[in-house]
């Protein structure tokens, strides 16, 4: 071996050797992705990986591999940005028929109700509020009434703020299932007729988005 290509094994040979400790103490991890695509996510955490690291992923997971004070660092990242909203759920379940008389709990609701339905009168069934969280299934029960589904996307803030619900709400004097999408705070009302003696069931559903 000639002097000239022993230093080029050797330069090469400490490439290498370099290259290595790049990556030496790297491991890898997979985060879950709430909001942000993968290409997304890959856009916002470039910057967070150095040689020797990567990211790879589709759909709504994202791989990296770099070291762990550094994939902490891209875990806080996500959380800011990717983090499913939290959202409460006020529901009010009313049983409209051929009966007298208002209910001061439902006053807010009431005239709503009337162009929508038109039935003699509206009485408060029972009402409870549920946390949800975005993109993830909920249900609870309260003094015989239930209500169950999920929360799709949400959009918090500005011009298309909006959160869509999948529910269904069982009481016994019936149930109504549907998907229903509005602004929060906006009361959105649905209903179905009763299963027995005429009237109908109706579900007023407020979101508020409570924060990521």
């Amino acid at each position: 071996m000639t002097k000239r290509t022993m230093v080029a094994v050797l330069a090469l040979a400490a490439l290498a050797l370099g290259g290595c400790d790049k990556r030496r103490g790297m491991t890898v991890r997979t985060y879950p992705l709430h909001r942000l695509t993968f290409q997304e996510a890959s856009t916002l955490l470039t910057p967070y990986v150095d040689e020797g690291g990567y990211i790879s992923g589709k759909e709504r997971f994202v791989t990296v591999r770099e070291r762990p004070a550094r994939l902490d660092s891209i875990a806080a990242v996500l959380k800011r940005y990717d983090a499913p909203h939290v959202v409460a759920l006020r529901f009010q379940v009313i049983e409209a028929g051929d009966f007298a008389g208002g209910d001061s709990a439902i006053a807010r609701v009431e005239a709503p109700l009337r162009e929508l339905f038109r039935y003699r009168g509206y009485r408060l069934v029972g009402e409870l509020t549920v946390r949800a969280m975005e993109g993830m299934p909920f249900r609870q029960e309260q003094e015989g009434l239930q209500v169950a589904g999920s929360v799709g996307e949400v959009t918090p803030a500005g011009p298309d703020a909006r959160v869509t619900v999948e529910v269904a709400v069982t009481s016994p004097s019936g149930s109504v299932t549907t998907t229903v999408s509005g602004a929060p705070g906006k009361t959105m009302i649905i209903g179905t007729q009763k299963r027995t003696g005429g009237g109908a069931i109706i579900a007023a559903v407020t979101p508020e988005v409570a924060g990521p």
